[in-house]
């Protein structure tokens, strides 16, 4: 099956391999793109599941406006970056699977709901 679905990780911890093992499993979807504030790990995890270091970043905003073709978006950061990471996406026009907990108060949850019923901005 063709690769069709172009998947960025964002936040390459420890709980990101659940969702890139999760991907790796379906055959429509590419890893394409890995984020992390953390170089050394970032290429790291890049170079064990073969994503190419020219689509490594160390800040979202950066690989979502050098990626456009992205269609979707993992945010597996700190707790405390989900709702910024989840809104950049969103306003970029990815879908978006954000690791739990959504947002560290109410105030940021509805600002990730509003920004997921906004058309995209780019």
């Amino acid at each position: 099956m063709k690769k069709t679905i172009k998947v960025a990780i964002i936040g390459t911890g420890g709980i990101s391999e659940c969702h890139i093992e999760g991907y790796k499993k379906l055959p429509e979807v590419e890893l394409y793109a890995f984020c992390d504030i953390n170089r050394e790990r970032l290429e790291a995890k890049a170079a064990r599941h073969g994503v190419p270091v020219e689509r490594c970043f160390t800040d979202a905003n950066d690989m979502l406006r050098a990626l456009p073709e992205i269609d979707a978006v993992s945010v597996c950061t700190w707790n405390n970056a989900h709702a910024a990471c989840s809104i950049a996406a969103l306003k970029a026009g990815k879908h978006v699977l954000c690791e739990k907990p959504m947002a560290m108060n109410t105030r940021e949850a509805m600002a990730m709901k509003a920004a997921a019923r906004r058309p995209a901005s780019c």
